[in-house]
């Protein structure tokens, strides 16, 4: 009878030991961006999307959830020069810090680490994600032509130590694999139509320039044109990037467009910090980047005008909106 119970709690705790040591998914999931390809293992258990969750960020090129917890992956990708790894670890550190409500900057958890050959820094913080506590574990990683940010969202639960674990061995197995210089250059050109022309407003005392163009989900399921852009302040006294919304005006056909929300619990990360970004008061000399989002009420060309009081003879532009 000794020796039954013996076996019995021994398969016990071998079947609980398995379920803690859960491996990596044996498929090597392969994507690319702009000509780079990657491949990496997702955690066990893990399923990948069949259609990218773009609303992440505009460069997704991988998204993911587990099965069996309130976890998900995102993945980016943009070409490597676009971001210096000099100065990176610190200067994000602390835009995390305020990016997630921190108060103090050495209470977000940072490390200096290798992904194979390539350097990268891992950024650990607790926030909420679809109104659930999560653990944001986010990975900056340079590789020989491209920049990635993986982006877990790991469920607050009883096992999201282990699985934290498991989220470093499934990150250890990424890597770039190919690069193709005809699909860079393709690429390129792509995004610089997605993102249409640049339009740039300027006096004496301030700089308007976009950056690019996007169609999201605003409240209530309403269609928002985000309009990025560069502010930056040319004159003595302080300003808000938000001054964008008394110098232009948005229309289609001819009908005034309302400026639009996020609702939320959105997960436009990238353009929620954006929009925070636009009641930063900023000196004189001092640049950033914000977002302006307005409710559309068709697919029709939108035309922008311009206060003729600070821009005097700035003609009106059209905007296309992207699909």
């Amino acid at each position: 009878m000794k020796l039954k119970l013996t076996i019995l709690l021994l398969g016990v705790a071998i079947f609980l030991l398995s379920g803690c040591t859960q491996k990596l998914d044996k498929a090597k999931q392969s994507f690319d961006h702009q000509g780079i390809s990657y491949e990496m293992q997702l955690p066990g258990g893990w399923k990948r999307d069949k259609e990218v969750r773009s609303d992440y960020g505009l460069q997704t090129v991988l998204s993911a959830e587990d099965t069996k917890s309130n976890s998900y992956l995102f993945i980016t990708s943009i070409p490597v020069k676009e971001v210096q790894y000099k100065g990176f670890g610190e200067e994000t550190r602390e835009k995390i810090k305020e990016r997630y409500n921190y108060k103090k900057t050495e209470d977000v958890y940072m490390k200096e680490i290798k992904i194979g050959d390539a350097p990268a820094y891992k950024y650990t913080v607790n926030t909420s994600y679809k109104d659930k506590s999560v653990w944001a574990h986010l990975y900056y990683i340079w590789t020989e032509h491209g920049f990635v940010q993986m982006t877990f969202y790991s469920a607050d639960d009883n096992s999201y130590e282990k699985r934290s674990e498991i989220i470093d061995e499934a990150v250890a197995t990424f890597k770039e694999v190919d690069f193709d210089e005809t699909k860079a250059q393709k690429g390129l050109i792509d995004q610089e139509k997605e993102e249409g022309d640049v339009i740039t407003i300027e006096n004496k005392k301030l700089k308007m320039e976009t950056t690019g163009v996007r169609q999201i989900t605003g409240t209530d399921n309403k269609k928002l044109l985000a309009i990025r852009y560069t502010f930056t302040n040319l004159a003595l006294e302080a300003v808000q990037p938000a001054v964008w919304k008394e110098y232009v005006v948005a229309k289609q056909n001819e009908k005034p467009l309302r400026f639009g929300e996020l609702p939320e619990d959105t997960s436009f990360l990238d353009v929620k910090e954006l929009v925070m970004a636009q009641s930063k008061e900023l000196k004189q000399g001092e640049q950033v980047e914000s977002v302006v989002l307005y409710e559309l009420l068709d697919k029709s060309r939108i035309e922008l005008s311009f206060s003729q009081e600070e821009f005097p003879e700035k003609e009106p532009v059209g905007v296309v909106i992207p699909e």
